[in-house]
């Protein structure tokens, strides 16, 4: 079988270097730089550009890119060779290694508190200091220059002059250089979004207005400026005043295809892994995101480790590489908040539904959770909703720009939603609950444990009460607090089980139903028994050796009453 080199790694040099797969993203430079008056020759965009895209879909690597490419203190030719910029002498030879770059990454400026916050930026422009030590004893620079720049360094700097840390390191380099800097901003957001999380945002707002605009608005010693973040809030007070800020977001048509993978770039890489046959299951788990108008688009991150790990184990099924990426507390805000109008709408999307929305694609991080609209608007821009690009409604019905029909992009997403309900509901169940529920469940008593989910859904269930889904996440979230694993929705046998449960010696395998009429439950719980034996959803689980004992499980809701039935189809000493 082909196999190629899949690296962890965001630093573009680190990855040509150690010939690392690389998704060729290069011609960028010529949109981006082009002069549209003449097409031959090529200008400066603009003071400054953000780009926003969800987490993990390359940002960081595409400034590293950019850093490479336009570093004066680098000799990158070898870095770039054979990629689609080289082939474009006259804007190498214009832009390659011509001028002084300042790429700071706001990504680890996370604190509990804003003073600890200043800390680590504080340490942060210590370390680019200390990267770009040259200027510190530069003799284009004068005394008070390189004593404030050895301040930075040496995180003695006050509070006025960490403010102003982008423009003293932008002047020291044009001064040294004698060329105009060139700025990269990666995850510009993060730290206001931790401020807003932990209760200090109006601090960090009221310095970071001061930081930005010192750096941006009255810089003139920048050639431009690139910056890239997850939310899309140019008019957030740190922007203020910030005429020259040009936006590109998951919404913009213009260089959607920078940021992930098209399905040509996806067939190109699977077949040079060796791994064409993939493709559809590829597809269903991490394609579904659109970007501008039309533009379809894979998580590269997804992508690249389902590779890695199919290409180590050839029977790798695709699974949720998002899980570990962030804490994901945008949908637990979501769940922790939701009223019986969002709960529908939750149903829907997990039912493989969509529904329309009015979009605020400018929020302001304290206007976050303020509002259903603001709450989509935050899925929509993190990656975890995406538009739907055809079957529209008829533009009759949808008079208003900023309407979309959303929905969750694919099989990874649809599964995080899952999880976060899941674990959820886990926080529902007391300790005692638990307990009494689990040894009913092995034991198995149907009658007890029917018993039992009964009273705990009188008490813990108020909004996600009346939705299989959220029957399902109840019953999946009992047992993530166990040693037991958990699986939803597992391909198994003939199907997909609703819940698989293994622990140690013993297994389960759960059908849930729904019903709006009391007197349906006994029909549906037979019903759940004959699928589960009919459709082999126990098949894997007769496959591990260390399983002895297998239990069948059909539970049937009504509102807040329920019925169950168990079978035990194994037993062994």
């Amino acid at each position: 079988m082909s196999r190629i080199n899949i690296s962890n790694t965001e630093n573009f040099a680190e990855l040509r270097q150690g010939n690392g797969y690389y998704v060729d993203k290069t011609d960028f430079l010529k949109e981006f730089l082009k002069d549209y008056q003449r097409p031959d020759h090529f200008r400066s965009p603009g003071a400054a550009t953000l780009f926003t895209r969800p987490r993990r879909f390359g940002k960081t690597l595409f400034l590293s890119m950019l850093a490479e490419f336009f570093d004066i203190s680098k000799d990158s030719a070898q870095l770039f060779a054979g990629l689609k910029v080289s082939s474009n002498e006259a804007l190498c030879k214009t832009w390659m290694n011509k001028y002084p770059v300042l790429f700071v990454s706001l990504k680890r400026v996370t604190a509990k508190n804003f003073e600890d916050a200043l800390d680590k930026l504080g340490r942060l422009i210590g370390d680019l200091c200390l990267k770009h030590r040259i200027l510190l004893k530069s003799k284009k620079l004068d005394r008070e220059e390189r004593k404030t720049l050895k301040a930075l360094r040496k995180k003695q700097a006050s509070r006025n002059t960490l403010c102003e840390a982008l423009l003293i390191l932008s002047r020291a380099m044009y001064y040294h250089y004698e060329k105009p800097a060139i700025l990269l901003i990666d995850e510009y957001d993060v730290p206001v979004a931790e401020a807003e999380e932990n209760g200090y945002y109006d601090e960090m707002i009221d310095f970071f207005k001061e930081f930005f605009s010192n750096g941006l608005k009255t810089n003139e010693y920048l050639k431009m400026a690139v910056l890239t973040g997850c939310l899309r809030i140019v008019r957030e007070s740190v922007f203020t005043g910030l005429n020259n800020l040009t936006c590109y977001g998951v919404s913009d048509e213009k260089f959607s295809d920078i940021f992930g993978f098209t399905q040509t770039e996806v067939d190109t890489l699977l077949t040079e892994a060796g791994l064409a046959q993939r493709k559809e299951e590829v597809k269903n788990w991490y394609d579904g995101y659109c970007f501008g108008d039309t533009q379809e688009v894979y998580c590269p991150w997804s992508i690249m480790r389902y590779i890695d790990d199919a290409q180590g184990k050839p029977n790798t099924r695709p699974k949720a590489y998002w899980l570990h990426t962030s804490a994901n507390a945008l949908l637990q805000r979501l769940i922790d908040g939701s009223t019986s109008d969002l709960t529908d709408v939750i149903d829907t999307l997990l039912e493989g539904g969509s529904f329309v929305a009015k979009l605020n694609l400018c929020p302001t991080y304290g206007q976050l959770s303020a509002t259903p609209e603001n709450i989509w608007s935050l899925l929509y821009q993190t990656g975890y909703l995406t538009r739907i690009p055809k079957g529209m409604p008829d533009k009759s019905l949808l008079p208003e720009s900023d309407l979309e029909l959303l929905a969750i992009p694919n099989r990874e997403i649809a599964w995080l939603f899952r999880e976060e309900l899941e674990h959820w509901f886990s926080k529902q169940v007391t300790a005692s609950q638990r307990n009494g529920l689990c040894t009913a469940f092995w034991k198995p008593d149907a009658e007890l444990f029917a018993k039992l989910l009964s009273e705990t859904l009188l008490v813990s269930i108020s909004m996600y009460d009346y939705k299989e889904h959220f029957y399902h996440g109840m019953l999946a979230g009992i047992f993530i607090s166990t040693a037991a694993q958990t699986f939803s929705n597992l391909e198994t046998g003939e199907g997909r089980s609703d819940i698989l449960v293994i622990d140690n010696r013993k297994a389960a395998v759960i059908e849930v139903k729904r019903t709006t009429r009391v007197q349906d439950l006994p029909a549906l719980v037979e019903e759940g028994m004959q699928q589960i034996a009919a459709k082999q959803y126990d098949t894997r689980v007769k496959a591990i050796p260390m399983v002895r004992t297998i239990l069948h499980w059909s539970i049937a809701f009504c509102k807040k009453t329920c019925l169950a039935k168990a079978r035990i189809v194994r037993h062994e000493e």
